[in-house]
């Protein structure tokens, strides 16, 4: 049965570890797109509002993406965090 806890727990971590890069990845690249968007429409102010309020309702999806993402991201990391304790808590009971 111990074995067993042990095996979930290192297959678990190893999963939320891949998803944590993956997540990471995802949101990085996000952040370089709006970081692009903002340089671009620098210096095209009326434009950019334009398109704001013509895509307002797409561009809240995405924002509403966006913040589950990076909500996901936070639970993923603390998952880790809490994973890798009772891996090291397991260990030092040996």
């Amino acid at each position: 049965m111990k074995n067993k806890l042990d095996e979930i727990i290192k297959e678990r971590l190893e999963n939320r570890l891949e998803w944590r890069n993956y997540l990471g990845w995802l949101l990085t690249h996000r952040n370089l797109s709006m970081n692009a968007k903002k340089e671009f429409y620098k210096d095209k102010p009326l434009l950019n509002l334009i398109l704001k309020l013509y895509f307002l309702p797409y561009n809240s999806i995405k924002y509403f993406n966006y913040i589950c993402d990076r909500h996901k991201f936070e639970m993923i990391e603390t998952e880790i965090r809490m994973l890798k304790k009772v891996k090291r808590d397991k260990n030092d009971e040996i």
